[in-house]
């Protein structure tokens, strides 16, 4: 089993309602929030040679190197729609794995992210999570793929997982702040 049977799925084509606008292009610490998650995502890419790809409706989100852009028109479908485009283009890559990563997570460790896909087993979910509080990425072992193919609403593969406790496994995260996503512009 190689890393390269695992694709990392970047999610971010959300609307951004609560924050009032494109956040993911909002900056962040001096850069652009979406790239902390690029980077990282990137850096697994070059550790363990996954593709990323990348499900969005922004252009200039889609025209990041080194990505398989994947164009998501349709962001008002919710977050199931990006998750479906993402399984389809796994899929065709021939992954056995899939990992649902998003973009405005911008602590997220390139650390955590690796012992992830390490952590990954046939017929096995796992989360990153820190003392028990369940957050992203989530990587879903090919097994799963129907059920996040019939995924509707702004609801993701925290479902399926919910659905299949045994199956999950946990991966702790060193530091709570990497779980947090930033949905509102005073957290900056």
């Amino acid at each position: 089993m190689t890393a390269a049977d695992t694709a990392i799925i970047l999610m971010a084509a959300g609307v951004g309602k609560r924050f009032g606008s494109n956040k993911l292009l909002a900056p962040y610490r001096g850069r652009p929030m979406w790239e902390y998650a690029l980077d990282v995502a990137l850096t697994a890419k070059s550790v363990r040679g996954t593709p990323v790809i990348l499900v969005s409706g922004y252009q200039t989100l889609l025209d990041a190197p080194d990505v398989i852009p994947v164009r998501n028109d349709c962001p008002l479908l919710g977050a199931s729609h990006t998750v479906r485009l993402g399984v389809k283009a796994a899929e065709q890559l021939g992954a056995e794995y899939a990992i649902f990563m998003v973009a405005d997570q911008p602590e997220l460790k390139a650390a955590s992210l690796l012992r992830l896909i390490e952590a990954r087993e046939p017929g096995k979910i796992v989360c990153l999570a820190k003392d028990g509080q369940a957050g992203n990425p989530v990587l879903f072992h090919r097994a799963f793929f129907p059920e996040l193919l019939a995924l509707t609403g702004d609801r993701g593969g925290k479902r399926v997982m919910h659905r299949h406790p045994d199956a999950v496994s946990w991966v702790e995260a060193e530091d709570a702040r990497e779980l947090k996503d930033i949905d509102r512009p005073e957290v900056d």
